[in-house]
């Protein structure tokens, strides 16, 4: 899919789904991706944090809450997925959170102390595009501010597909609307950018039971996975170690 079919994809999602996963059906990966976020922001203490990708703000809005005294801003490129914060906005009691329409290509500049994405930038068709995005990103932290990128990597994909086959399972593929990082080629272009101050598989041990122990204990039965079930739920308290799922939490403090 190209740039405009990918946007589209996620201005139809949005207008078709306000629901907790109209950015993601894994309900339980968001829980993980919230608590890394919310320890790595009372970590840093910044003053002013923007959401990159805000999607239905949900996060955002969950992350001001216990942050009332940081001030938040979400950026999402859809005008739908916008649309739909402001009903997760209004249902709260939330006054340090701004929503606003914005392509992170577009660029912009000093502006955050903290800066996060969640599955935002794999939404870019290209590592040509990608390389944009996370220079603009660059450009908006003040000082040495800290970007905090939870992305899709292809090797921990990789990883946990064959152990998938291992267990008789079938290769979950990479969704036509995701282009997922190569580690060591996003290393070698961040190098001049940022310094890494630590990296984790947050998705490895959640992977296994949810898609691999999980999942065959479905195939066996003869039924569906649902991302509700209690593995899911159990599994977002495992300890993070391994290299077996996707999504992995880069700390980024700018040059």
């Amino acid at each position: 899919m190209n740039f405009e079919e990918i946007k589209d994809y996620w201005e139809n999602r949005a207008s078709e789904d306000s629901s907790a996963q109209s950015t993601t059906q894994d309900f339980y990966l968001r829980e993980i991706e919230f608590n890394v976020l919310a320890q790595n922001i009372e970590k840093y203490s910044p003053n002013n944090v923007a959401d990159i990708g805000c999607g239905d703000g949900r996060t955002t809005v969950r992350l001001a809450r216990k942050c009332p005294d940081i001030s938040f801003k979400g950026f999402d490129y859809s005008t739908s997925m916008i649309k739909n914060t402001k009903a997760v906005l209004d249902s709260s009691d939330i006054i340090n959170t701004l929503f606003e329409v914005y392509d992170v290509l577009e660029g912009m500049s000093g502006l955050f102390d903290l800066i996060y994405t969640t599955r935002c930038l794999i939404n870019l068709p290209s590592w040509e595009l990608q390389k944009i995005a996370i220079s603009n990103i660059h450009n908006a932290l003040i000082g040495d501010g800290v970007y905090l990128m939870i992305e899709n990597f292809i090797e921990g994909q990789s990883n946990f597909n064959e152990v998938r086959k291992k267990f008789g399972l079938s290769e979950i593929p990479i969704r036509e609307h995701n282009h997922f990082f190569e580690r060591e080629r996003l290393l070698g272009y961040i190098d001049d950018l940022f310094d890494l101050q630590s990296e984790v598989n947050i998705s490895s041990t959640y992977y296994l039971a949810s898609r691999v122990i999980y999942s065959k204990i479905c195939d066996e039965a003869g039924i569906i996975p649902d991302y509700f079930d209690d593995h899911h739920r159990f599994a977002v308290g495992l300890p993070f170690c391994g290299e077996y799922g996707p999504v992995r939490l880069l700390i980024l403090k700018k040059k």
